[in-house]
């Protein structure tokens, strides 16, 4: 059951809910992030590259990418990608060589040293695919990082933010650049300037009142539990599959947590 096809159906499958959540048309229950946990946008693009199927995925991400590349943070994005193993890297790109994604931003383009190959017909096929996603502000109202990136730009400022939500989540600078794939200084000059504006008291909590979410169910965690699951179902022998899927750490990955259940 762990092998590699049965790993992009399951992964798939929660990955395609989740893409409803930030405005796909797929006819499937969206991730409910007041109750599964909220979603990473960056980390949801890197996880979706590195399972990708044929399919309506191919133009549909194209086209969120080219409808909204001002809600992406593209240090987050380019960061995770150049933190991955040269394997997973080149495994993706293999997955984006494929006509649609040379038609995306060059913003995006950039990240994967995509050039700009698109014809006209792969451009219109984008455009229509376009017409076919959610609302901005239907999307911003199930998905609270892109409400708040709305609200305070696509910096690690607002992502921070995002993550004050969650319940029981504590506020340590190095486990907070982990999550958010930056480091330790920027963490800690923006949670500097969010307690001298008193939206955090000295333990970094939260002052006042917040709207409480689970956990994340997608995060960079979630990444790179995914890069230990695909190495995983490469193993020939079942023990040591078992044993590598065991040891993921878990915390901060609902998505990994639900793959996980379908899989053993």
């Amino acid at each position: 059951m762990r092998s590699i096809a049965s790993l992009q159906k399951k992964t798939n499958a929660v990955i395609k809910g989740a893409w409803v959540t930030l405005g796909f048309p797929f006819d499937i229950p969206m991730i409910d992030e007041k109750v599964e946990g909220i979603i990473d946008v960056e980390a949801l693009i890197m996880a979706t590259l590195l399972v990708m199927e044929q399919g309506r995925m191919v133009t549909d991400l194209p086209a969120w990418l080219n409808l909204f590349p001002s809600l992406i943070n593209h240090q987050k994005l380019k960061t995770m990608f150049k933190t991955m193993s040269q394997e997973h890297r080149t495994l993706i790109l293999q997955n984006l060589d494929q006509a649609p994604f040379h038609g995306t931003p060059k913003s995006i383009r950039n990240i994967f040293n995509l050039k700009e190959s698109a014809t006209r017909a792969t451009y219109e096929t984008i455009h229509m695919r376009q017409k076919k996603l959610n609302t901005l502000e239907n999307v911003a109202q199930a998905s609270l990082m892109i409400y708040n990136r709305l609200l305070y730009g696509t910096g690690f400022r607002a992502d921070l933010i995002t993550l004050t939500h969650i319940e029981g989540l504590s506020m340590k600078g190095t486990q907070l650049a982990r999550l958010l794939c930056t480091n330790n200084s920027t963490i800690s000059r923006i949670l500097n300037c969010l307690k001298a504006c008193r939206f955090l008291d000295h333990d970094n909590e939260r002052i006042g009142r917040k709207e409480p979410y689970p956990e994340m169910f997608i995060s960079t965690q979630s990444v790179w539990n995914l890069c230990e699951m695909i190495d995983a179902s490469k193993f020939s022998f079942e023990e040591l599959k078992r044993g590598a899927f065991e040891n993921l750490n878990l915390k901060h990955d609902g998505f990994g947590r639900k793959v996980f259940a379908e899989l053993v």
